[in-house]
């Protein structure tokens, strides 16, 4: 199915969410019709930690999904990669971990290099996790996963302008409990998942979770023999949990990932420097490279949360955290089967925080509140060194001399936060939160191009120096109004910020001579929700429009200076926009049939951006890149009693769709080669994937069995599509068919 671009419902956006609003509100009897029609059975309240506290979901003004770990065993997902697929406006860079981007309601990038931060910030039990290398976590042990959509400036600070995703580990508790399970499926796939629960006292549990995963990869690499896009990698995470007394509670965490596999950027289109198709390897899901990708990533982490409730009621929390990532990664960079050029990027990222929050009692007055300072540390090497191949004299080069690019950045952060809430009524709230951040930057960078030859890479003639500082309030205010008992809406206008930072990476001379900083990126959004319950939560129903403004939107693309040459540019767009509209629906026909969709409605556009266009020109009014018009999903699972065998047989169907997108800001859909053949560049038409999964539950014997396969429908069309640096036109066609068995055994 192909699904066109939508020019023209955005701009209606704003005006279709009002009418749909107080439709919704003016009509709850339609829903609560057919609602009665089933049974009286009570279903779960949702309950999310978002505002650092624990509230119902429906009452938080905040457009956030929750995924709860019920969710994640029976959809079988494994990596935060794939929630995408669940969640409106929400997209997750399936490629290399090394540059993955998450993008929420258009709004994303990876952070390529040190000097350049994300805009959705990834949390574990509270605390950041870090950059682009960091991001795509195995999903172990969690109790849910909170995506907050929007803003998240004056909770979660920096970096949040898009929004932010926490992870909430299970905690360990008094019971001795413990979980196992194996699946294996098609390309050798074969992963073990393992928990165990242990009391040690009264007081005090420890708890140890595991897991390992292993997969060929399915591209053929037809110089080296290999195949790519393999999995290869494990996880771990040991909790420590003492209750001494009523009062105070501490937490202890320790964590890691370990990953080393075959990885793979993209598929040639065309041969290196783009003038004509791709003859080495013109079958899909193959490549003809000299050598393989390489991707290792090492992350590890640690953390102590101390939480003490005073005797009147007021909570004092510590939270306090040391993480690490190192990333490895070589890619061939000019996508030929003799080596030209290889680059090998080797990045580390040193972190600590601490996290000290002031908590008002539950409620024992109109008024609630939430208090904090945040400091953050973070210490970033990389050492990137682009090496002349065996044939890298056809372009006048050296072989074996390189292209050196090394420093390091440190980033300090100081941050002071005050979030409240006051009830002017039952039905009526305000709440208000103001955040101050200071930030501070160091740089050390050398970059040598000396060795580049044609390509005309810049050097800094030594060691580059300098420092600089961001700060800046975030604010939100917003408006709660119960119109019933099951109805809430609100509205909201929020502000946040992305750090200012440095383009550190392969530029020319020109742009070390226009200056490597650039500014920080800020945005102001309003927004519009409505959250409904029916019948005892037999149906929810969820929806916001949102508005969100960026000033000096930053923007790293691939600036083409021909005679296969390249530079990457990081620079500060003049305005940008993303707006929208979003809906969750929750519907419970039956005691055991469940039905979710979701729904997400988009329009982004650079309001102004001089120079951002292939050859110079304004791209004032093309769309945001990786940011599609429309993406749906829709879940039905169904518990069948099987009294018989003791057991209920479990059936799922999950399907997920995406409309087209841009990959470039030109917003092109198609590149003419030299020789006069069109390739597909710059846009993806769509990606529709689906799901499925059955199984057999045991009633009292702990045993669990399932059948799954992912994208069953064996959709192979691209998912995404770029260029690198010498001008190849490549592209990534989505994983095929997977399927196998899982088998599960908890006490």
């Amino acid at each position: 199915m192909h699904i066109t671009h939508h020019p023209a419902f955005p701009k209606n956006t704003i005006t279709s969410a009002i009418a749909i609003y107080f439709i919704a509100v003016n009509s709850p009897t339609a829903f609560a019709q057919q609602a009665n029609d089933g049974q009286s059975e009570e279903y779960e309240t949702v309950i999310v930690t978002a505002q650092k506290r624990e509230q119902k979901l429906a009452e938080v003004p905040i457009a956030i999904s929750s995924f709860s770990a019920e969710n994640i065993q029976q959809t079988g997902i494994t990596q935060l990669s794939e929630i995408a697929d669940f969640i409106p406006n929400l997209s997750i860079s399936r490629t290399t971990d090394f540059t993955s981007a998450i993008t929420i309601r258009g709004v994303g990038a990876n952070s390529r290099n040190i000097g350049f931060d994300t805009r959705v910030g990834v949390y574990l039990d509270g605390v950041y996790l870090g950059q682009s290398p960091a991001l795509n976590q195995e999903l172990l042990d969690l109790t849910r996963v909170e995506v907050l959509r929007g803003p998240q400036g004056t909770l979660f600070g920096k970096n949040t302008v898009a929004g932010a995703i926490n992870l909430i580990s299970a905690k360990p508790s008094d019971i001795l409990e413990g979980k196992a399970s194996v699946s294996v499926g098609n390309m050798q796939a074969r992963e073990f998942k393992g928990q165990l629960n242990v009391p040690l006292s009264d007081s005090t549990a420890v708890k140890v979770s595991y897991s390992d995963l292993k997969r060929d990869g399915y591209i053929d690499n037809l110089t080296t023999g290999n195949k790519l896009n393999a999995r290869d990698a494990s996880a771990y995470r040991i909790q420590l949990r003492s209750q001494p007394s009523d009062q105070l509670e501490i937490n202890f965490s320790a964590d890691g990932l370990s990953s080393d596999r075959l990885s793979f950027l993209g598929e040639a289109l065309s041969d290196t420097l783009g003038t004509t198709t791709d003859q080495a390897a013109p079958e899909k899901y193959q490549v003809a490279t000299s050598i393989d990708t390489v991707e290792e990533r090492d992350i590890k982490g640690a953390m102590l949360d101390v939480s003490y409730t005073m005797q009147n009621g007021f909570d004092l929390k510590s939270i306090t955290a040391w993480r690490d990532t190192d990333i490895f990664y070589t890619n061939d960079s000019d996508y030929a089967a003799v080596d030209l050029l290889t680059i090998e990027y080797s990045d580390q990222y040193q972190q600590w925080s601490q996290e000290f929050q002031l908590i008002s009692p539950e409620k024992n007055s109109d008024f609630d509140y939430v208090a904090g300072l945040y400091l953050y540390s973070q210490d970033a090497d990389t050492r990137r060194d682009a090496i002349n191949g065996e044939f890298s004299f056809l372009f006048g080069n050296v072989p074996g001399t390189m292209v050196y690019n090394s420093g390091n950045v440190v980033t300090d952060s100081l941050a002071a936060y005050f979030n409240s809430g006051y009830d002017l009524s039952d039905d009526q709230a305000l709440a208000f939160g103001v955040r101050y951040t200071k930030e501070d930057k160091d740089l050390d960078w050398l970059l040598d191009g000396s060795k580049s030859g044609i390509f005309g890479i810049g050097s800094t003639n030594g060691q580059l120096t300098d420092k600089r500082s961001d700060s800046y309030v975030s604010y939100a205010l917003s408006y709660n109004y119960r119109l019933a008992d099951n109805i809430n809406s609100y509205a909201k206008y929020s502000t946040g910020f992305k750090s200012g930072g440095y383009n550190l990476d392969y530029i020319t001379n020109a742009d070390l001579s226009a200056g490597i900083e650039f500014d920080k990126e800020t945005v102001g959004s309003a927004e519009l929700g409505l959250k409904t319950s029916f019948n005892r939560n037999q149906i929810t129903l969820n929806m916001a429009a949102f508005r969100s403004e960026f000033k000096n939107y930053q923007v790293n693309q691939f600036i083409d200076l021909g005679n296969g040459a390249s530079s990457i540019s990081i620079r500060n767009a003049a305005k940008a926009i993303s707006q929208g509209l979003e809906l969750e629906l929750t519907y419970h026909p039956l005691p055991n049939l469940d039905i979710n969709a979701s729904l997400g409605l988009l329009d982004t556009e650079f309001k102004d951006f001089p120079g951002g266009l292939t050859g110079g020109g304004n791209a004032k009014g093309k769309d945001l890149i990786n940011a599609p018009d429309m993406n749906l999903s829709l879940s039905i699972q169904h518990i069948v009693s099987l009294s018989a065998i003791n057991a209920d047989l479990m059936w799922r169907l999950d399907l997920s769709h995406s409309s087209g997108f841009f990959t470039t800001v030109d917003n092109v859909k198609s590149q003419t080669l030299a020789d006069g053949t069109d390739v597909q560049f710059g846009h993806v038409d769509h990606i529709t994937l689906i799901n499925a999964r059955i199984g057999l539950l045991t009633h009292k014997s702990g045993w669990e069995a399932y059948l799954w396969a992912r994208n069953l429908g064996d959709f192979q069309d691209p998912i995404d599509n770029r260029k690198d640096f010498f001008g190849t036109v490549t592209t990534n066609y989505a994983e095929p068919r997977t399927y196998g068995i899982e088998v599960i055994y908890q006490f």
